[in-house]
């Protein structure tokens, strides 16, 4: 009878454990109705991060559609994690090509990741209705306008001047200005011009640069953008050299010592150089890829410069991003490559505050970064460089910045090291609609 009773036990416990596990399993496989209404649930209590895994975990499992994207997709954005809820609007869009709430989602993606040619593309497909929700049928064709200024000192050693008899600094403070526009043609490229004023007094004479720059930025289908450059810089330099003054034929034949002793020789050189560069970007969530190639013939040597970016967004927003950028550089037709490394971390700690570290380790000779922007024409190699560029949003139009770098140098004659401290500030506008 005992052992009835444990058999009968055992039988009944082994059931409701069999009953139990099944409905655990029926909760957890899952199905088209318990996907849309557990989704839906998790976004109207809007817990976020649920929505996320188990939104993703249904789109694993074949159950992919509009309003799953757009809950997975809004859960990212609340989160502020744009680059990951960029591809979810995408494919809801794919469903829905006009869904105009999935349209205004992404475009405030790019917005808030500063993809502004993205978003301009985007826009040419709005209603007339989401245009003027978003402001966009008030947005004016100039993205930004923009002017700085600012110097260079040096911490160079004093050298004694022959000529005059006196000490002199081997340079003088520079004299820096430049003038930049950002425009967009129709919406789908996206011009920056900037003119720039470089003027700068060393031991051997002055030199005044103006520059001129063009690039432009072409969004294409799946995240890629497209970037080509042009560079034109024009360089005067005034040399002076104090010379003896050749004796002069006295009577009979007889040289007599010139008065002055000595005179002022002035030797003027104006020169054109430019510079091309191409750089091809890559969106993926997270990781922004980049590879370009630039040449010039800066100082009348044709240099061929390679480079590779990867850029990381850590919390899938602009608030925190690595980078790094490496150069592969030649000025003999890749005889002799020299290797830079410019990694950089950029941090945004408030809305209206960020701020950007970077180093440059560079060798063999200087090299032009930025897709042709940042030249460095300088005789005297840069080994290293730091830089902090800290900007300000004093209102939604208008910011102030601030650049402050310390360059490394090594003087190209006599080989001795000294430093720059390069100080820059400027204004950025962006015009309202």
């Amino acid at each position: 009878m005992r052992n009835k009773f444990i058999h009968k036990y055992i039988a009944g416990f082994i059931l409701l454990l069999s009953l139990i596990c099944a409905d655990l399993v029926g909760q957890d496989t899952l199905n088209g109705l318990n996907v849309e209404q557990k989704s839906y649930q998790l976004y109207q209590d809007k817990k976020w991060q649920d929505l996320v895994k188990f939104g993703n975990r249904a789109v694993k499992e074949g159950y992919n559609y509009f309003y799953i994207q757009m809950r997975v997709g809004i859960a990212y954005f609340e989160k502020k994690q744009y680059c990951l809820a960029e591809s979810h609007f995408k494919k809801a869009l794919s469903f829905s090509y006009n869904d105009e709430l999935a349209q205004e989602y992404l475009y405030y993606c790019y917005i808030y990741m500063g993809r502004t040619e993205d978003a301009r593309m985007l826009s040419k497909h709005f209603s007339k209705e989401l245009a003027a929700k978003t402001g966009v049928a008030k947005q004016s064709a100039v993205g930004f306008v923009m002017f700085e200024g600012g110097t260079k000192i040096t911490d160079s050693a004093y050298y004694y001047d022959k000529g005059r008899g006196t000490n002199s600094n081997y340079f003088n403070p520079a004299t820096y200005f430049q003038l930049g526009l950002e425009h967009s043609i129709k919406k789908r490229i996206s011009l920056y011009h900037s003119a720039t004023y470089f003027s700068q007094q060393n031991f051997i004479g002055t030199l005044r640069q103006m520059q001129y720059y063009l690039r432009a930025a072409v969004p294409v289908k799946n995240n890629w953008l497209i970037s080509p450059s042009f560079h034109y810089v024009n360089i005067n330099f005034v040399s002076q050299m104090i010379v003896p003054n050749p004796p002069i034929k006295g009577p009979f034949g007889y040289p007599i010592p010139a008065y002055p002793p000595t005179k002022t020789e002035t030797t003027t050189t104006n020169s054109n150089y430019f510079v091309g560069s191409l750089a091809i970007q890559k969106i993926i969530k997270r990781f922004t890829l980049s590879v370009g190639s630039t040449i010039s013939n800066m100082s009348n040597k044709t240099e061929y410069i390679n480079s590779g970016a990867l850029y990381y967004s850590v919390l899938g927003n602009s608030r925190i991003v690595l980078g790094y950028t490496g150069y592969l550089h030649t000025i003999d037709n890749y005889v002799t490559t020299y290797v830079s490394a410019a990694p950089f971390i950029y941090l945004q700690p408030a809305k209206s505050i960020s701020v950007k570290l970077s180093y440059l380790t560079n060798a063999g000779n200087n090299i032009i970064e930025d897709n042709g922007y940042f030249i460095n024409n300088s005789p005297d190699l840069t080994k290293s460089r730091f830089g902090v560029l800290a900007n300000f949003s004093l209102t939604n139009s208008v910011s102030l910045y601030g650049l402050y770098q310390l360059e490394f140098k090594q003087e190209n004659v006599q080989q001795f090291n000294y430093r720059y401290n390069v100080i820059v500030a400027g204004i950025k506008i962006v015009p309202k609609g």
